[in-house]
């Protein structure tokens, strides 16, 4: 609607969509078993000249950088305010940042494939359990000669060490702790693959020689004594109750990398800027009398609109990135009834990653609820944490989200059955995320998941090509792909091609 009447911006937007169309198209044709990290990188991407030529047309650290020489110039330069706004809040929804620091690759496949004649956001049958269990059959299947490879996924066994060789420079298993206590040694057959968050990493190392093989011989720096760079500021001052007074600070301009600092695995980890965390309201409403056939399964609501309310925080101006202004709301049961009872829906509606950590930090004359009503010190660092001011604060900040339920259901209050509030605590808390955060800006992404200690290899969010399932997956395949030698990966290229699994 917006660019019917707004040739600028429809100009400028189709502009876009070809310029930044040789990274869709080149990287739709090589899959991620042609991944791998280390010195034979390239290897597996032979196979697929032309597309990879046709991604780093504009160069490559273009190509795997951020969006914004495609945003700001020199490869193009988006004028038009209205699309600037929109760029950012698609990036927004990916990144948890704006346009010119997201994934340039990410920004040009949304562009793409979101905007295509008939492109709609898919939603798994049955739920995120069914993908969940695909994943478990993906690791637990057997062989093509229907043998049992042995291999399983545990659940409840929380990882409390890598553990190494004598020198150092080979992982031999995991410290690994049993539900109902005590602790039992996993032996690697060949080596451990890490997709804890980077910022753990040190942490899960208690070897010496490790340590210093993963600093570059920098043993001195702890994780204690050191806090996570964090995408968000609070302004001094502000009440956390209003929803407002916190904003994505400019990234300081860069020192100079020292040679140091580039051997330094673990000081890169440390230091990666940590983006935003997420606000949860999951609530279960009587659907008595909704038509479902008339809605929507998702919904990106602008709380203070695309371009904000124009106020200013720290010398930043509110926009589509701005402290709980894009709301997700997803509504399965329109797609899928089973996954609620009869009767009922459920909603989900979250700040799509623009919840600041450091406001949800107890004060020192906050208290736990006991379950006898007695006040004691509030439990932090993992385990559970309820106190009246937590509770109060999650209410208060909240409501926004309710807002953004009730512009699709009016009277979504009135037929609620059940309503759950998370914040940046439970991420932190459930998922294991430092500071709940959804993972690290693309600026300190690892450049892949390869270490100095061979059979040690890392994937996640904090290892190119970053945040989002797609991209996980991705950096998960490289590092599976690490573990084997570049010969045996070419050749189980070949037997998936010979059943049309990849091009």
């Amino acid at each position: 609607q917006h660019f019917a009447s707004n040739p600028t911006a429809l100009e400028e937007f189709n502009a876009l969509r070809e310029v930044t169309k040789p990274l869709v198209t080149g990287a739709a044709t090589i899959p991620a078993m042609a991944m791998r990290p280390g010195s034979t990188s390239l290897v597996p991407l032979l196979r697929y000249l032309p597309s990879l030529f046709n991604i780093i047309s504009n160069g490559v650290d273009t190509s795997t950088g951020p969006f914004d020489p495609f945003l700001n110039g020199p490869i193009f330069k988006v004028t038009d305010k209205w699309l600037r706004h929109w760029l950012d809040a698609l990036a927004f929804s990916l990144s948890g940042l704006p346009a010119e620091r997201t994934s340039a690759a990410a920004m040009a496949y949304v562009l793409f494939d979101m905007h295509r004649e008939g492109a709609a956001l898919d939603y798994p049958k049955g739920g995120l359990g069914e993908v969940v269990k695909a994943l478990v059959n993906g690791v637990e299947q057997k062989s093509k000669n229907n043998i049992d490879l042995g291999s399983k996924v545990h659940l409840r066994r929380h990882v409390e060490s890598i553990e190494f060789n004598s020198e150092g420079n080979s992982a031999i298993g995991l410290n690994v702790q049993k539900s109902g206590g005590g602790k039992i040694f996993v032996r690697a057959k060949e080596g451990v693959i890490c997709n804890a968050p980077i910022w753990s990493l040190r942490k899960l190392i208690k070897n010496e020689n490790a340590l210093r093989l993963l600093s570059g011989g920098d043993v001195m720096q702890t994780s204690g004594n050191m806090q996570p760079n964090q995408s968000w500021t609070t302004c001094k001052g502000a009440d956390p109750s209003t929803g407002r007074g916190s904003v994505i600070s400019p990234r300081p301009k860069e020192a100079e990398d020292s040679e140091s600092t580039d051997n330094n695995l673990l000081s890169k980890c440390d230091n990666a800027e940590m983006t935003g965390s997420f606000l949860h309201l999951h609530v279960a409403l009587d659907a008595s009398g909704l038509d479902l056939d008339k809605l929507e399964p998702h919904y990106t609501v602008m709380d203070r609109g695309l371009e904000g309310d124009g106020a200013i925080i720290d010398s930043v101006t509110d926009g589509p990135c701005g402290e709980l202004n894009m709301i997700a709301v997803s509504n399965p049961c329109v797609l899928d009834r089973t996954l609620a009872p009869e009767g009922y829906i459920v909603v989900h509606a979250y700040g799509a990653g623009n919840e600041p950590f450091d406001i949800w930090e107890p004060s020192s004359d906050d208290s736990t609820i006991a379950d006898q009503g007695s006040a004691t010190e509030p439990q932090i660092s993992g385990e559970r944490y309820q106190s009246s001011t937590y509770e109060s604060l999650k209410n208060s900040r909240a409501v926004p989200l309710w807002r953004a339920i009730e512009s699709v259901i009016p009277d979504a209050r009135d037929r609620t059955a059940v309503a759950l509030i998370g914040s940046p605590r439970t991420h932190e808390r459930f998922l294991r995320r430092p500071k709940g955060t959804y993972g690290a800006a693309i600026e300190d992404l690892l450049k892949d998941g390869s270490t100095p200690i061979p059979n040690l290899v890392l994937a996640g969010d904090g290892v190119f090509p970053g945040i989002g399932i797609p991209a996980v997956a991705l950096s998960g395949a490289s590092a599976a792909n690490g573990l084997v030698g570049v010969v045996e990966q070419w050749m189980c290229m070949d037997e998936l091609k010979s059943r049309g699994a990849i091009n």
